[in-house]
């Protein structure tokens, strides 16, 4: 499976809340497995819910491809006017 741009950017953006959460609970001396648990679920929630945003331009759920294509059909190209 090959990953596009899109999704190596929604996993690093995974991978740097991840370290985050647990580079910040390690420093300060939690090293409870359960508490690093906690810590990832927290870290993962606010990136999971851009995922979901359909309004997240970077990261949201994109259109259904038969609502692309209906769109594209009612588009009509215009031409350019020369500068003077």
């Amino acid at each position: 499976m090959e990953l596009n741009k899109k999704h190596k950017a929604m996993l690093a953006s995974y991978v740097r809340s991840i370290a985050g959460a647990v580079a910040t609970l390690y420093v300060a001396g939690i090293t409870d497995p359960k508490d690093m648990w906690a810590a990832l679920v927290g870290a993962l929630l606010p990136v999971a819910t851009r995922a979901i945003n359909p309004n997240d331009a970077a990261f949201g759920r994109m259109p259904k491809v038969s609502a692309v294509e209906e769109a594209l059909k009612s588009v009509k190209a215009t031409k350019k006017k020369e500068a003077k």
